[in-house]
């Protein structure tokens, strides 16, 4: 195979993160007396997206990320809560309500069966990440994971790649053969292909059905269903 070094992002693609979002919300609004609503959790949801991407461009941090989407979230609907408090209740909640997509717990098995070495890359809090990878079983198939926060930068940066790189080939400038080796599979086309494209490596962009590509972002291959990662692999044997 070509690509024989596989880099999964985790939140909306290896797991349905839209659906975690919404049991953690709902969970901790209700624990301040709030009825979470459809309403509720999509304003929220919009919000957070503002946020992250904002670190993509590096015009926050992830500190200023992490308690800024509630900062606003809480004072624009009038919620009386303290950010801080809410915050680290919805973390908590969120590091316990995951979702497999795709069924891919077993396509990553099965591709570790072939012999293909696999890695999370996500820019999600380290604590959650870990208890969602523990929890899920996805820790016992990985060969590693790839965490904005112990690497002190995120995706879409070169650096964060550089340090994935070095762990992986054992230097941050791979030779052009080594990053052939290597396919991004991820649903953001901001973090995980543009991080791709900057890496220099191929990239494969998991859309939702009618999902357009508005960013002007080059992708090597599109996929509705992460199984259909398999069709790739077996055109590039």
């Amino acid at each position: 195979m070509k690509y024989d070094i596989l880099l999964w992002d985790i939140d909306g693609t290896l797991m349905d993160f839209k659906r975690a979002e919404a049991k953690a919300l709902s969970q901790s609004l209700r624990k301040v007396g709030v009825v979470p609503t459809e309403e509720l959790i999509s304003e929220y949801s919009q919000i957070n997206i503002s946020y992250w991407k904002r670190l993509e461009t590096g015009e926050l941090t992830k500190e200023e990320v992490l308690l800024g989407r509630f900062v606003e979230f809480l004072g624009k609907k009038k919620i009386k809560a303290d950010p801080k408090t809410f915050l680290m209740s919805y973390e908590g909640h969120l590091s316990h309500a995951w979702f497999i997509q795709d069924n891919s717990l077993e396509l990553c098995r099965k591709l570790k069966e072939k012999g293909l070495r696999q890695y999370v890359v996500t820019n999600g809090w380290i604590d959650v990440q870990k208890t969602k990878l523990k929890e899920s079983g996805f820790d016992k198939i990985m060969d590693g994971s790839f965490i904005s926060d112990e690497l002190g930068v995120p995706k879409p940066k070169k650096e964060f790649f550089e340090a994935c790189f070095e762990r992986v080939f054992g230097s941050k400038e791979p030779s052009k053969s080594e990053l052939a080796r290597v396919l991004i599979i991820g649903d953001s086309l901001t973090s995980d292909m543009k991080g791709g494209v900057n890496a220099g490596i191929a990239c494969c962009w998991y859309r939702a059905k009618g999902e357009v590509n508005t960013e002007n972002i080059s992708v090597d291959y599109e996929i509705e269903d992460l199984w259909q990662i398999w069709d790739i692999l077996e055109e590039t044997i």
